[in-house]
């Protein structure tokens, strides 16, 4: 008995090859189109027109003058640019070195503990993200406030004079640390809730045969459950460092950038350029380089990845 190849296959030297099928991909295509449509509207063309104005002498209400890359020489000489880039760059650098440590310690210390207890702590955790950054700055500034803060308060009940002489958002030396502390605790939430759904999937015969090997906890967490969830704990230093080179809204509502150009970001420089100056040729050439910022780092992470163990 001779089977014939389907319909739709053909077969050529001995291999039976399917026919590519144009109503199928244009019936899938129909489905893409819809969210094509979204992210050439609301992605692909902002950035695109971001890259042709920063090109350009532009207020953003008259005519635009073509300056080439003059916006871009602009920002190499511009004292609050660089101090800017400095302030991103170093705030990424510590979010990956002490935030994620820091959130892995706690998601790996919850997780060791019974389900119901974990679960409660998960919800504590997490409640940093819900709140808003403007509650969350409100807070910061009520904390730090060398007047009738928290921490001054604490301080003149103690005696401690030295405590209460500290300028926390007011001196140039100190305040990008008060403010990082503060985000540390503002955005380590998610990490930990991320951390931990990936240290429970964690096959418990893991623990238990590293048990029996006589692996004490240590050992466990080194040997066992970090190159388990390496694929997470890359995946949070991504969006820790794009999340740095994209800082705003934290800085310019507790402290403004200041004192003087201490804790400024690019996001704020971006802001004053755009709205505050008028220059939206200069605030798109500092989007320009953000994004390309951002894009390095995120394939430079990527690229450094394994496949997930899950």
């Amino acid at each position: 008995m001779v089977l014939s190849p389907p319909s739709g296959c053909r077969e050529v030297s001995g291999v039976t090859k399917k026919r590519f099928d144009w109503s199928e991909v244009a019936f899938k295509t129909l489905f893409l189109l819809p969210a094509l449509m979204i992210l050439a509207l609301f992605m692909f063309y902002p950035i695109g027109e971001t890259f042709r104005v920063s090109l350009m002498r532009s207020t953003g209400l008259g005519p635009e003058t073509y300056i080439g890359l003059r916006n871009y020489q602009r920002l190499l000489t511009d004292d609050e640019f660089l101090q800017g880039l400095r302030n991103v760059l170093k705030w990424a650098f510590w979010s990956v070195t002490i935030q994620i440590p820091l959130a892995f310690f706690i998601a790996y210390a919850c997780s060791s503990l019974g389900t119901r207890l974990a679960d409660r702590l998960r919800s504590v955790y997490y409640l940093s993200n819900v709140l808003p950054s403007a509650i969350t700055a409100m807070l910061g500034i009520f904390i730090f406030s060398p007047v009738s803060g928290v921490v001054a308060t604490f301080a003149r009940t103690v005696g401690w004079k030295w405590l209460e002489s500290i300028d926390f958002l007011g001196n140039p030396r100190i305040a990008f640390w008060s403010l990082f502390f503060l985000a540390t605790w503002a955005y380590m939430g998610f990490g930990i809730i991320y951390l931990m759904a990936n240290i429970e999937q964690i096959p418990p015969e893991m623990r238990e045969a590293a048990t029996i090997d006589g692996a004490n906890e240590w050992q466990y967490a080194r040997y066992i459950v970090i190159p388990q969830i390496s694929y997470a704990l890359r995946i949070q230093a991504i969006l820790a460092t794009v999340g740095s080179l994209k800082l705003f809204d934290l800085p310019y509502l507790v402290t403004s950038g200041g004192p003087g150009i201490s804790t400024v970001t690019l996001g704020i420089t971006l802001y004053r350029e755009a709205f505050n100056n008028w220059q939206y040729g200069k605030g798109a050439a500092i989007g320009v380089v953000i994004f390309l910022l951002s894009l390095v780092f995120t394939i430079i992470q990527f690229s450094m990845q394994r496949e997930p163990q899950f």
